[in-house]
């Protein structure tokens, strides 16, 4: 049965997951768009490398926890990224 709070009857059990009111997870991701939403950015190159850069230590610090080896393939794209906006540079 439902509970009453505040006025607003909750059924976690109706919620539907992955849907619009689903509450974010405590890790943000960082998926292969991310990456290339900052590739493809008008920001300077400078500022796209350090995003990058920042992208790639975030994984490093969480790929202790990585025992399917998620990061890695997301690690080389950032890298293939930096090494594309280094060129010019």
């Amino acid at each position: 049965m439902p509970v009453e709070k505040n006025a607003s009857i909750i059924d976690p059990v109706d919620a539907q997951i992955g849907g619009d009111a689903d509450i974010d997870g405590i890790a943000q991701t960082i998926t292969v768009d991310d990456i290339n939403a900052v590739l493809m950015s008008p920001q300077s190159v400078d500022q796209r490398l350090e995003t990058l850069k920042s992208m790639r230590s975030e994984l490093e610090a969480r790929s202790h926890a990585d025992f399917g080896n998620d990061m890695a393939p997301l690690i080389n794209d950032i890298d293939a990224a930096i090494d594309q906006l280094s060129v010019g540079s």
